[in-house]
């Protein structure tokens, strides 16, 4: 029988939850072997561009005038930010995969980084630009004719069009729409992560019909409460910015050591929500998780 021809069966929610932060707390040691070395290089190149940025701003405030526009970045800082914010998802892609193999395949994860020459992360990363895709294209469908209606001709100066309303309730379906649609394919990437090329995006799509809510909220509860976790401390330790401190050292150090070590504890906290793909996808498409009495 066709997997789309199957029942679709429905994913038990807190058992997937449950299971996704049991198997990360049992299998901590493993998170680590997977990510010690992108933790060390990435918290290393962070912790430099965030000092360089942080002290750009100090000095920038410093020198900064009343009625003078602030000072543009330097398009080097530019280039360390970009190249930072590509290190960081190279590393949590490299984890993932790592963690998906462990979670589907029982595979420990070999040397950190080392998956980075293999074909299934590429595979991975090809998958999570498709998906990222069909989102945009959702958005940029209703939101082109959007701008073309709003933004009125050069020169001249009018109230917002009666469209108005209508056009942003159409943007706003169009992105609740991508990101049923996105969801509902999200378990394309484990089967990548594994090196399962042959699911596709219709059988994906069938198979976790009836599913989308159960998918949005099991990725919710094992991403933000970690997240939230990070930003509690962050604001108990440091608290909010206050305009005076920008330009002190303090606060430039202070910014720096926590940018650095929220980045580490992001990567560390990754295969949380990994992990309820991982087990989502076994329940799919290998042996349904059971309920719990």
């Amino acid at each position: 029988m066709s997997i789309a021809c199957e029942p679709q069966p429905k994913l038990p929610f807190w058992e997937t939850v449950s299971l996704s932060y049991s198997t990360y707390f049992s299998h901590f040691i493993d998170s680590l072997r997977a990510s010690w070395l992108w933790l060390i290089v990435v918290a290393t190149f962070t912790g430099f561009v965030s000092w360089q940025q942080r002290s750009w701003t100090a000095t920038a405030v410093t020198n900064l005038k009343p009625g003078q526009a602030p000072q543009a970045p330097k398009p080097g800082m530019t280039a360390l930010l970009e190249i930072d914010n590509i290190l960081l998802l190279l590393a949590g892609v490299s984890i993932a995969v790592a963690w998906h193999r462990l979670m589907i395949l029982n595979q420990r994860p070999g040397l950190s980084g080392s998956n980075v020459a293999t074909k299934d992360l590429w595979r991975y990363i090809v998958v999570a630009i498709a998906l990222f895709l069909t989102l945009l294209l959702s958005i940029a469908v209703v939101m082109l004719p959007t701008f073309y209606f709003l933004l009125p001709a050069p020169g001249v100066r009018t109230s917002l069009p009666p469209v108005f309303l209508p056009l942003i309730l159409m943007l706003l379906v169009a992105y609740v729409v991508g990101t049923a649609v996105t969801l509902r394919l999200t378990l394309l990437l484990p089967a990548r992560a594994i090196g399962n090329t042959n699911l596709t995006f219709k059988q994906t799509w069938n198979r976790t019909r009836g599913n989308i809510w159960r998918l949005f909220w099991g990725i919710v509860v094992t991403t933000i409460p970690p997240w939230l976790i990070a930003e509690i401390g962050f604001l108990l330790i440091i608290g909010f910015p206050r305009p005076a401190n920008l330009a002190s050292d303090d606060f430039v150090a202070q910014m720096t050591v926590s940018s650095t070590v929220f980045t580490v504890y992001y990567l560390l906290i990754v295969p949380i929500g990994i992990g309820f793909l991982s087990h989502a996808y076994r329940h799919f498409f290998q042996a349904p998780i059971e309920p719990a009495e």
